[in-house]
């Protein structure tokens, strides 16, 4: 198995890294108003109906109503990188980021509120895991003031686990907290979505974002991969891929999780599902592209000719579909992604993900939002 990264941004990889430590904030702050933030690192980008919404580094979050020409910055209650964000229609949207940040808004990407505090999640949790180890211990000595003789050995063994447990927890409310960032969001209706993150986390909801679970016992990823990407087609059937190649998918909703065979050793960064060719593909290291008809029960290398890491990209509801990467790459394809024409852009910044919006691509990445015309012109 390939050696574990010690910590993983989606979509971010090697060019991103250096700008991603943000401080730990105790108490909410809003992403400050800048004049240039459309200019700013932006991380992933989806449609709220005929409208943008990219998301970013210190909470930014933009939209633009005319396919990527003029940009609005949203009010949004966080400074953390935002690492991913999707919309089910054109006002109801969730964005996810570092320090286990889940955001949503009802009104088209304009103003945030925070459903989930990965920070103050995991203090509750560091606490309830104390609560539960003094339980534990409490519970075995008084089992030992009665116990036979038989049974000494074995209650004192787990006396013993228990006493570490307590000091793990008394330790961990003693340092700095620390939660996995997340790096992606996808949510099948306004009910049921899913959140994916470093170290193997899968949050799932069935109320909109109310509630989150940890759903990451439901899946077979023992070495705690990251989980980089996750998508879906609408119709029960969801996608995640990430380090290490792996990739799991579910046929039901995400009732049921199935493992599939991986093919790369390497990670993948980004998933597109072109609903209009009902395929799917998936980009990462070294250019390493590949698609599926079949919602990834086999693959195909995609042509593509190049060793370049590729990000993400964008599938129009007509057909076309762009991936984009590092030093400004642009792959475009008319063919349902089964070769793609490469160029690159003169400035050479690194692209992170891509929409099409009515006849026109919206590129986004370090330096910000570009938009060009889409030379298909199918949309």
């Amino acid at each position: 198995m390939p050696h574990r990264h010690s910590l993983f941004i989606r979509r971010s990889h090697l060019w991103i890294l250096a700008l991603a430590a943000l401080p730990l904030m105790a108490a909410t702050r809003y992403a400050p108003m800048m004049p240039l933030a459309a200019q700013s690192l932006l991380l992933d980008i989806a449609a709220a109906g005929t409208r943008a919404v990219a998301v970013g580094e210190r909470g930014h979050i933009l939209f633009s109503d005319d396919r990527g020409s003029s940009w609005q910055q949203a009010r949004v209650p966080t400074i953390q990188m935002l690492t991913g964000v999707h919309f089910i229609d054109s006002r109801r949207g969730w964005a996810v980021g570092h320090d286990g940040i889940i955001l949503a808004t009802d009104d088209g990407g304009e103003n945030w509120r925070v459903q989930r505090d990965g920070l103050a999640a995991q203090q509750q949790a560091n606490i309830e895991n104390r609560e539960q180890a003094r339980r534990e211990i409490q519970r075995i000595e008084e089992a030992l003031l009665t116990a036979e003789e038989a049974q000494l050995e074995a209650l004192e063994l787990q006396l013993e686990d228990a006493r570490m447990d307590l000091e793990d927890a008394d330790r961990a409310l003693e340092e700095p907290v620390f939660t996995s960032p997340r790096m992606d969001v996808w949510f099948q209706d306004g009910e049921r979505g899913w959140a994916v993150g470093a170290f193997g986390t899968l949050l799932g909801t069935r109320n909109g974002g109310q509630n989150w679970i940890s759903l990451a016992d439901r899946i077979d990823n023992p070495d705690e991969f990251h989980l980089n990407a996750i998508t879906g087609d609408g119709r029960g059937r969801v996608f995640i891929a990430g380090e290490g190649g792996v990739m799991f998918r579910s046929l039901d909703g995400g009732d049921t999780w199935e493992t599939l065979e991986p093919f790369y050793e390497g990670s993948w960064f980004g998933i597109i599902y072109s609903s209009y060719h009902d395929a799917l593909l998936v980009c990462g290291l070294r250019g390493n592209l590949f698609r599926s008809d079949d919602f990834g029960a086999s693959w195909e290398a995609a042509r593509n000719d190049g060793e370049i890491t590729l990000a993400g990209g964008s599938a129009s509801p007509s057909g076309s579909i762009a991936v984009v990467g590092a030093v400004g790459t642009l792959l475009q394809s008319a063919d349902g992604g089964r070769s793609f024409e490469r160029t690159m852009l003169p400035d050479r910044l690194s692209l992170t993900s891509a929409l099409h919006s009515d006849g026109s691509l919206i590129l986004i990445g370090q330096g910000g939002a570009k938009t060009r015309e889409n030379p298909d012109h199918h949309d």
